[in-house]
């Protein structure tokens, strides 16, 4: 697998950062329609599409962009392909957000050969290093057909949640919530209203805020929670439940309208993660099943919000940073896939099943490093992977200065760790390897 980059652009969208917030906003309205009209790409992720899916039991890599200095740990924290499918949103620790665009000859394939030549792609677009990212998230009804819907939100530390231009880079506006000094904090997950993103949700560390995407500033409404809110989930069919995890290891559903908080599972070994929650999703296709994820905890659990007393399915991944390891379901539900910290992509049948009635997994060892983001395509077999994870200096300072061997008493040092920080595309369509 390589890891250069090359100078050259490939996509028609990368423009100069703009690194001053604008004083008029241009933010998306809310009569706008949320949602592109259907075309004959979408039909390639129809629920019986997703049944080729690693039909072949391989990935083809066809895309490549990687920061490759490890002396500033340029890890990658997640990536999310946008509403659209035009392009990949990543965060880079210590180099800010980037946005990668897929090739132009990708567009409408049905199949990739083996051998077509891996590109090596530069950002589209570069916001630069602003602080440690928490979250981020694309405007639902993003089409690069329409410009003024093309941005995502991010937070940043000791940032408001900011509003980002996707074609040109620029701060568009500041969504600011308050904590109980009146003093602006960081928001720790970010959420859309699913149905029109006319609502912005930020999970804080004692509350949980929405904000109006049309009124930048404070907050139009707030709820206070017993836990941070670590992580967050809206389904379309509940607009007024917000699921969220928190560092604690607990699991709450928070009823907008009355304020009230359920718990999810217990604090029993079988109910409930080891450790703090880092992802909440929900299953696409009929969003009465959702799916959590924990840092340092192997455990992948399944839910159904009909019964929230214990988890319906535990599935396996390895696991053993703190750093949030992204989960993803296919379009059409069919698939979900996770990484971990082998740089093994697992991916879980959940319309086929085993002898022992779990769903059937498959392994591919995509990366050298942690594996940590996968991003379905909305329209077609493509996936994005991002690698990378924080690695402890080498040290040397039990080595000999003169013949480079441990000193005496000493023991050796370690073997450095392999380093890969890349944001990679995969084709995981059906017949790749076939001679037509």
């Amino acid at each position: 697998m390589s890891q250069d980059e090359t100078d050259q652009h490939p996509g028609a969208n990368g423009q100069d950062i703009a690194e001053e917030e604008q004083d008029a906003p241009n933010t998306p309205e809310q009569d706008l329609p949320m949602q592109t009209e259907e075309t004959d790409a979408d039909a390639e992720c129809s629920p019986v599409a997703e049944a080729n899916f690693f039909k072949d039991a391989a990935c083809i890599e066809v895309a490549r962009c990687s920061w490759d200095r490890p002396v500033r740990q340029n890890y990658l924290q997640g990536c999310r392909w946008s509403p659209d499918g035009t392009c990949v949103l990543t965060a880079v620790n210590n180099d800010g957000m980037h946005i990668v665009e897929l090739p132009t000859d990708l567009y409408g394939k049905e199949s990739v050969p083996e051998e077509r030549p891996v590109d090596l792609l530069t950002s589209a677009v570069h916001v630069k290093e602003g602080g440690l990212v928490y979250d981020y998230a694309w405007y639902p009804g993003m089409n690069s057909g329409r410009p003024e819907t093309c941005c995502w939100i991010a937070s940043r530390q000791h940032e408001p949640i900011q509003l980002w231009d996707a074609f040109t880079g620029g701060l568009r506006c500041s969504y600011k919530g308050y904590d109980q000094f009146d003093e602006v904090e960081a928001a720790l997950s970010l959420a859309f209203a699913p149905a029109d993103g006319a609502t912005i949700y930020g999970g804080y560390k004692k509350s949980i805020k929405c904000f109006d995407i049309n009124v930048p500033g404070r907050e139009t409404g707030s709820w206070r929670t017993k836990s941070t809110a670590s992580c967050m989930a809206i389904a379309s069919s509940m607009p007024d439940t917000i699921l969220f995890g928190s560092w604690n290891r607990s699991i709450s559903a928070l009823d907008m309208r009355s304020g009230e908080c359920l718990p999810v599972g217990n604090y029993a070994p079988e109910n409930s993660h080891t450790a703090g929650v880092t992802w909440i999703g929900f299953a696409p296709d009929t969003e009465e099943w959702f799916v959590t994820g924990a840092r340092k905890d192997p455990k992948v659990l399944f839910w159904d919000v009909r019964k929230l007393t214990q988890p319906v399915q535990t599935l396996v991944r390895t696991c053993g940073t703190n750093q949030r390891i992204h989960l993803a379901f296919s379009p059409g539900g069919r698939w979900l896939i996770s990484g971990d910290t082998r740089g093994i992509l697992h991916a879980w049948n959940l319309h086929e099943t085993d002898e022992a009635g779990r769903p059937k997994e498959l392994l591919f060892p995509l990366h050298w490093d942690c594996l940590n983001g996968v991003s379905f395509h909305p329209h077609g077999p493509i996936m994005a992977t991002a690698s990378g994870q924080y690695h402890f200096p080498h040290s040397a300072a039990n080595l000999d200065a003169e013949d480079g061997e441990p000193s005496a008493g000493e023991p050796a040092a370690k073997e450095p760790a392999k380093v890969e920080n890349s944001l990679t595309l995969w084709w995981i369509g059906k017949g790749v390897f076939s001679e037509e």
